[in-house]
């Protein structure tokens, strides 16, 4: 992102692009091709295009392909400004060069929260807050709970974000229309362009359009681990631009299409699976609309359903006490085991519950999932040299160390661990034995507890199921959670094996197991799998839906006194083929040059040592470094970052 403007824009990518239905025309050079009259394109993945006219050229998009040499090779000797259709470093990969070079950058309004410096520095305080040890952290202050993608290290300077959505620009005998199209992102815009104001639109979409019933980065259209507002978002843009009638659809991950009808049914499909998908972000939804005549279940305790700690405590039986979050288990001899110990007044109510109960000391916490408002309350109970927490390998990695990897939600503070638990090992605490087991679901970092109390069957199911009308009847799922359908059905399928009698779910709604209910989850899981491999652009969900795929570890890094670091390359290849891919670190002068070329065959995970050093100009503070990552001769979609943080020594 610091490099010389003359090596960034000689990065050429090898692709060449063929209308539907249309041969191309033959290129006067290998980099740009004509379109139609008056609109060029940039040859690859992310492609640029140029509208021309005379010598003058008005650019869309900035991404590595955009090679302006060539460009002027053709007689284009003013380039009068660029418009970029949302914030994506793919996307955006040379607009800091252009600013630099004098060209006018416009961005929607919506992009200045991703693209200006105030905007991305906020944007990585408030993803990697560093919190003062003298004050008590809120809810939110915890790691990467902003679910937006694919940002730059630092804002650039000098763009101009205030384009919105109706707006028309006039450049000299061109009239383009600014249309608002969120979904891929947040801020997405498209440009309908008519020269002479007159006939149908060319339209320039961005991402917002990849091919025919697919999505590129399929994994940003999660606006927030539960709801369907990105998929819905997205399918409305769609059909808005299919409104337009456009005689050519100019996408930067994909060819061009032409023909309006050709393009109205390509949007429109899209638009039709996207709708697919966000359905079935509900399992709600697909109980009681898709299959109709749900059963009747109950909740164990109706007064506690999404409450947070703040109602007294309900007493299941004999033995167990549910308040919000939190389950406390007794032993016969009085001893406490504490399941989720969440809230500020966590300890108060365990006082007042010991108190009222006749019960005895803390003697171990659990911790089903690495998501910050079911363990906050640990760093508030008391006397921690006398009780222990325990939880699965899997949680514990973000829990005991939190920027160790890249995950939404948990707490910035180190939580020691001490127990760790294994996936399928029993653990016995008093007259109680635990079934222990990796219970993906809502996110992977989660642990499953299958037990009996009091005469009861009871499944500790974290946030991934609740009762059908209780947040939708599950936790969400999400590429940023690294939560996908058959790793929720997995768990759906564990659970109906087990047939206990009462499921033990957070936030209050714990409610009596129905087999035919959980029969219906794992459907709803393939279903969902199914409507997710459809938009897919490899069809493998796993592989499109990751933004993960890709992963520095630990995600923080802290140089040694030589100023070095140590860390790995994870590459997870879920496809069921080899892949081979190109990564080169995007900024050069603040760390060592690095770049690399990996396979990893399919189905495998490969772990690479990465190793760097880190220049005396890189000031005291943390910073973000991004990789730009091919495979082959198109751009890979995972979002690849890392952090470092240095000292004042």
């Amino acid at each position: 992102m610091r490099s010389a403007l003359a090596s960034l824009l000689t990065i050429f990518v090898l692709a060449t692009v063929w209308w539907v239905g249309t041969p191309l025309p033959a290129a006067v050079d290998d980099v740009w091709t004509e379109v139609t009259p008056g609109v060029w394109r940039c040859r690859g993945t992310v492609a640029g295009y140029a509208m021309v006219e005379g010598d003058a050229a008005m650019l869309i998009g900035a991404g590595r392909g955009m090679d302006l040499a060539a460009l002027r090779s053709r007689g284009i000797k003013h380039i009068e400004g660029c418009l970029l259709t949302h914030h994506h470093r793919d996307s955006t990969a040379l607009a800091r060069q252009f600013v630099a070079a004098g060209i006018p950058v416009r961005a929607s309004k919506g992009s200045a929260e991703w693209l200006t410096p105030d905007g991305v520095k906020q944007f990585w305080q408030t993803s990697l807050p560093i919190v003062p040890p003298t004050r008590e952290p809120a809810l939110r202050d915890r790691s990467l709970g902003i679910f937006a993608y694919l940002m730059h290290s630092e804002g650039i300077a000098g763009i101009d974000c205030s384009l919105v959505d109706g707006e028309t620009i006039n450049w000299r005998n061109w009239r383009i229309e600014v249309i608002g199209t969120p979904g891929h992102s947040r801020d997405h815009v498209a440009y309908a362009a008519k020269k002479g104001g007159q006939g149908a639109p060319i339209l320039f979409c961005g991402d917002a359009f990849a091919t025919a019933g697919k999505m590129w980065t399929p994994y940003t259209l999660d606006w927030d681990h539960w709801n369907d507002n990105g998929t819905k978002a997205a399918a409305e843009s769609l059909r808005k631009i299919a409104a337009s009638k456009p005689s050519f659809l100019c996408p930067e991950h994909a060819l061009v299409l032409a023909g309006a009808d050709s393009i109205i049914a390509a949007l429109n499909m899209t638009a039709t699976r996207l709708d697919s998908a966000g359905f079935l972000k509900s399992f709600e939804r697909f109980t009681k609309e898709r299959l109709g005549g749900p059963p009747t279940y109950a909740f164990l305790a109706k007064d506690q359903v999404a409450t947070a700690g703040e109602k007294p405590w309900t007493k299941l039986s004999d033995h167990l006490y549910l308040s919000g979050n939190t389950y406390v288990l007794a032993s016969q001899d009085k001893g406490l085991l504490v399941v989720d110990p969440y809230g500020p007044q966590l300890a108060e109510q365990i006082a007042t519950l010991q108190r009222t109960e006749k019960l005895g000391p803390v003697e171990v916490v659990l911790i089903s999932h690495a998501h910050n408002d079911h363990y906050t309350g640990a760093f508030l109970l008391p006397e921690r040299n006398k009780w222990e927490v325990w939880t699965l390998d899997a949680v514990a990695r973000p829990v005991a160390n939190p920027f160790s990897v890249c995950a939404p939600y948990v707490d910035t503070r180190a939580l020691e661990v001490n127990r760790i638990l294994r996936d399928g090992e029993t653990v016995s605490w008093h007259e109680y034995r635990f079934r222990v087991g990796h219970f993906p679901g809502q996110t992977l970092f989660t642990m499953g507890l299958q037990t009996t109390i009091d005469g009861k069957n009871c499944y500790f199911t974290a946030d991934n199921f609740f009762h059908a009308d209780q947040f939708s009847g599950s936790g969400g799922w999400s590429g940023r959670n690294r939560a996908w359908p058959q790793l929720y059905g997995r768990s759906a399928q564990q659970v109906l094996d087990a047939a206990p009698d009462w499921v033990l779910a957070e936030h209050g709604g714990a409610f009596v197991f129905s087999a035919e209910d959980f029969r219906r989850r794992v459907e709803w899981c393939r279903e969902t799998a199914r409507a997710m491999d459809d938009l897919s652009p490899t069809a493998h969900h796993r592989h499109d839906w990751s933004p993960t795929r890709l992963t520095v570890e630990p995600m923080l890094q802290r140089p040694t006194a030589e100023r070095t670091l140590q860390a790995e390359l994870i590459l997870e290849n879920t496809l069921p083929h080899p892949v081979s891919l190109h990564l080169e670190l995007e900024d050069r002068l603040l760390l060592s040059p690095f770049k690399v070329d990996l396979t990893v065959n399919g189905g495998e995970t490969l772990r690479h040592p990465l190793k760097l050093s880190v220049t005396q100009e890189l000031p005291a503070g943390r910073h973000v470094f991004s990789f730009a990552v091919r495979d082959g001769d198109k751009e890979d979609p995972a979002d690849l970052f890392f952090v470092v943080e240095t000292s004042a020594n």
